[in-house]
């Protein structure tokens, strides 16, 4: 079963090239024809030399479908797009571009491009040279592999992938478990360590009411063989108490736990 997550394309990769294009003109300084574009003196469109980038993908659900190639501005929604009332072509624009756009800042600062899903490399269910040939189809993560459709593996030249398809499947759902017995366990920690805050907070309220009571009740006054059989039935009972809790105190954690 897909990732309901799962991105709307496939990153094939990033390349630029340069063009001669006409220049974008201002209507309130510039002579400008009818699509915006600025003139010259002769009326001529004027034209300059830019870098223009340019994307490829493939479809997430069929990464073996044909592949597209666009200009990086086509791809990315204008806001006269994003306020427009075809609400399904935005909706498609948007998702596109957000499977698009991280992988392309990254290609832009020199990096190399995110995937999105587990990596092959990170699967010991393919040797590096069965990697490469899934690359060849565009089938770049485990999930790729897991997603393949009956059609889709019958093109892909290496043996058993139909078994190949199920280890993938398995490996995922392991890993799934293993990261929620993780949480599980992180879960088990937090409450572990909100326990022990709890006790170290109520030994610091019993010390709090032990020296109170020292300065209302002073313990002087009281026969020491009566707060030592305090003690000795708290102890009986299990009952944990401050060592410097005075007799009122100990008489209430006795009654407490009666």
């Amino acid at each position: 079963m897909a990732d309901e997550n799962r991105p709307l394309v496939i990153i094939l990769g990033f390349h630029q090239t340069f063009e001669r294009l006409p220049v974008k003109g201002d209507e309130m300084h510039d002579d400008i024809d009818e699509r915006g574009f600025k003139l010259d003196a002769k009326g001529k469109r004027v034209m300059e030399n830019v870098a223009v980038d340019w994307a490829t993908y493939a479809p997430a659900h069929s990464p073996m479908g044909a592949n597209t190639t666009e200009r990086i501005r086509h791809l990315k929604p204008t806001q006269e797009i994003i306020d427009g009332e075809n609400a399904e072509k935005t909706r498609f624009m948007l998702a596109r571009w957000s499977a698009i756009e991280p992988a392309y800042e990254a290609w832009k600062k020199g990096h190399e491009l995110p995937i999105n899903g587990t990596p092959l490399a990170h699967w010991p269910g393919v040797s590096a040279a069965m990697a490469g040939e899934l690359r060849k189809y565009n089938v770049l993560t485990v999930e790729n592999v897991r997603d393949l459709a009956e059609t889709q593996l019958e093109r892909i030249r290496l043996p058993n992938m139909r078994e190949l398809r199920n280890s993938a499947r398995a490996f995922l759902d392991n890993m799934r478990n293993a990261e929620a017995a993780e949480r599980e366990v992180e879960r088990d920690n937090e409450v572990a360590n909100l326990r022990l805050m709890l006790e170290e907070q109520n030994e610091k309220l019993a010390a709090a009411m032990a020296l109170l009571e020292e300065k209302t009740n002073p313990t002087a006054s009281v026969p020491e063989n009566d707060i030592e059989a305090l003690r000795a039935k708290l102890d009986a009972k299990g009952v944990k108490y401050h060592h410097k809790a005075g007799v009122e105190t100990l008489r209430a954690l006795l009654q407490e736990a009666a």
